[in-house]
């Protein structure tokens, strides 16, 4: 099963173990001076260990300065670095994966707040809309391409495999190869080779200084988003003239908002862009195409889209996914839902974090699990994400885990959160926790309310409680008319309003219920209290499931407190001003979060002398709050 994936590989006269490559991708793990960390250690080996077949390591500063591009990342600057960098690929080779350094400059996106500089890059554009960057001068060009030498040569000394030049997603090396970003009209700008002669001069000195053999991948745009940029035929002249100038392999992304795209994209949808790439050069193709199961990454491979495929958030999900599909063992793959919780924490500066597995960039720090649990019995109630999880960690320590829930299926709100467009991914998601928990040999009673008698009788030494939240209701007029639906009941199909419908809230459950609405067609107002839709999600979260909503040309309220339910509508006010507004609905949808189910968390707190309240039980938020909880619960949990 799977040959392809299984089968060896070569970059250069490298040989990779199988064909599945984790991509770079930053994590902020790494020390606030550039260097490696031992969480950061610890963050990789365990996707080596897992049998990924080859690493590329997050972007790896060249300099400080204004070549920072996340405040903990790697560096490969000097001397000083090859110790730090040893550590890294050592710990990697233990396990017979290959390791790339993946080398980089972030030109324009240099995030000036952390430094007080000005960034700079090929030309004074900025393709974000932020702060303009200064252009290089030509000796500075110069200089920079022996920085990227350098980098090389650090890595190669630190025991790397190869490198890889990130030459995509604006940074430096792309704001020369980008016809919309390089303005320039000296020796490195105009023509399609001045262009190229930045890069292709990094890699001739790669080559010189590290030796022909030393393999060098180069990361392009396949596609750019913006006006004038690059296209497929470009894109395909570049990966050519790369292969000319000495690389060894092309690994394909894109500029645009699918660069980083959210779980309503389908599986592979990016196979055109490293297609084109593929058709235009004979050395190996690095696809990053939204692959999150092996059956989709095999089917890339078997159509001669790709020679490698990369998996990144699928390993940041479950970084045994490698040994998992080797061994017949997918159903058990914790799968990545898209929620972009992991870029989400990057954007504000913090350590990476997964919405479904709380080990990520924690995994030293949940290295030594305690194996104390000697059979004795547990109670965990309630078997949604937060309940799977806490039930898994107290198996896996040892414990004789029974888990109540009162539906016929596991997975609480897992159950409502998947009706939305493109939600199968939180399906499948399901699909493996539950498997998982069989799996552990957890007693699964389904169906069943959990009592307080029944959970006496397994006489447990210690009761974990996750029955979940029910969807507030606050205490203004008019919430008990007929009129006044919750967004659950909508996406679950209890309720089917018509006609005009008023969506208060816009949250994940808002936005998702009202595009259920949009495309039912009804006519819709949204109205949230603070001043943006989709608070605290992901912008391209919100961009994307407003795509599907705005075709059907809804009421946007924002700033607006809902004041009173009528029979005919709402009533709300504008903060700004205080001025009321009569709004008409046939329907009124609340999404307006959710409550911890206190009186029934109180009950087992009352009648047990060990009790942990886990999930949205105790807070309601995230899938990744949730499971984070519960995991960090059942972990130190002292029976």
């Amino acid at each position: 099963m799977y040959n392809r994936l299984f089968s060896t590989g070569r970059i250069g006269k490298l040989d990779i173990p199988n064909r599945i490559v984790m991509p770079a991708m930053g994590v902020n793990l790494g020390s606030p001076l550039g260097g490696v960390t031992d969480d950061l250690i610890a963050y990789y080996e365990a996707r080596a260990r897992g049998g990924c077949g080859l690493i590329i390591t997050e972007v790896t500063r060249i300099e400080d300065g204004c070549g920072i591009s996340d405040p903990c990342q790697m560096a490969a600057r000097g001397a000083g670095d090859v110790a730090d960098l040893q550590r890294l690929t050592d710990a990697i080779h233990k396990y017979d994966t290959r390791v790339f350094i993946q080398l980089q400059h972030p030109g324009a996106n240099h995030n000036s707040a952390i430094t007080g500089l000005q960034a700079v890059a090929a030309s004074p554009v900025n393709p974000m809309g932020g702060p303009v960057p200064r252009q290089l001068t030509q000796r500075e060009c110069e200089e920079y391409v022996q920085k990227f030498v350098t980098g090389a040569f650090i890595s190669q000394l630190a025991g790397a495999d190869g490198v890889e030049l990130h030459g995509a997603h604006g940074y430096l090396i792309n704001s020369f190869l980008s016809p919309a970003l390089n303005l320039r009209t000296d020796n490195y700008g105009g023509c399609f080779e001045k262009r190229m002669l930045f890069v292709s001069q990094i890699i001739a000195g790669i080559k010189d200084k590290c030796g022909k053999d030393f393999p060098v991948s180069v990361r392009i745009n396949a596609e750019e988003a913006i006006a004038g940029g690059t296209d497929s035929a470009q894109a395909a002249r570049i990966a050519k003239a790369l292969q000319d100038a000495g690389a060894d392999a092309i690994n394909a992304s894109c500029y645009s908002d699918g660069c980083i795209e959210p779980g309503t994209y389908r599986q592979g949808w990016k196979r055109h862009m490293a297609q084109a790439v593929k058709n235009a050069v004979s050395i190996p193709v690095i696809s990053v195409c939204n692959v999150k199961e092996p059956a989709v990454a095999e089917e890339l491979l078997e159509g001669g889209v790709c020679d490698f495929v990369g998996v990144g958030r699928g390993q940041l999900a479950d970084p045994e996914w490698c040994d998992k599909a080797f061994s017949s063992r997918e159903d058990e793959i914790r799968k990545c839902i898209g929620c972009l919780a992991c870029f989400g924490e990057i954007v504000k500066l913090r350590r990476v974090k997964c919405g479904v597995n709380p080990v990520t960039g924690r995994e030293r720090e949940y290295a030594n699990i305690r194996r104390d649990g000697a059979g004795r019995a547990a109670a965990v109630i309630g078997a949604g994400p937060a309940g799977m999880e806490a039930a898994l960690v107290l198996a896996q320590r040892g414990f004789r885990v029974t888990l109540f829930d009162e539906a016929q299926r596991p997975g609480g709100t897992l159950n409502v959160a998947d009706r939305g467009y493109g939600k199968e991914k939180i399906t499948r998601y399901t699909d493996s926790l539950i498997t998982q928990v069989k799996k552990a040999g957890v007693a699964l009673r389904l169906g069943e309310k959990a009592t307080i008698e029944a959970v006496k009788r397994l006489n447990p030494c210690g009761v974990f409680v996750a029955v979940g939240a029910e969807p507030l209701i606050p205490p203004i007029p008019g919430m008990d008319r007929r009129n006044v639906v919750t967004a659950e009941s909508v996406l679950l199909g209890r309720a089917k309003p018509s006609g005009d419908v008023a969506v208060t809230g816009s949250g994940m459950t808002g936005l998702e219920t009202a595009e259920m609405l949009a495309a039912a067609g009804c006519r819709l107002t949204l109205i949230e209290m603070l001043d943006e839709l989709g608070p605290g999600m992901y912008p391209s979260v919100v961009t994307d499931v407003m795509s599907r909503i705005l075709p059907s040309n809804p009421r946007i309220l924002t700033g607006h407190r809902l004041d009173r339910v009528t029979p005919n509508g709402v009533e709300i006010t504008r903060l700004a001003d205080g001025e009321s507004l009569r709004v008409p609905a046939d329907t009124v949808v609340l999404a307006l979060g959710v409550r911890p189910r206190k009186d029934l968390a109180d009950s087992f707190k009352e009648a047990f002398a060990n009790v942990r309240v886990v999930g949205d039980a105790l807070k309601g938020g995230r899938i990744l709050e949730a499971t984070q909880d519960a995991h960090a619960k059942a972990f130190e949990f002292e029976p």
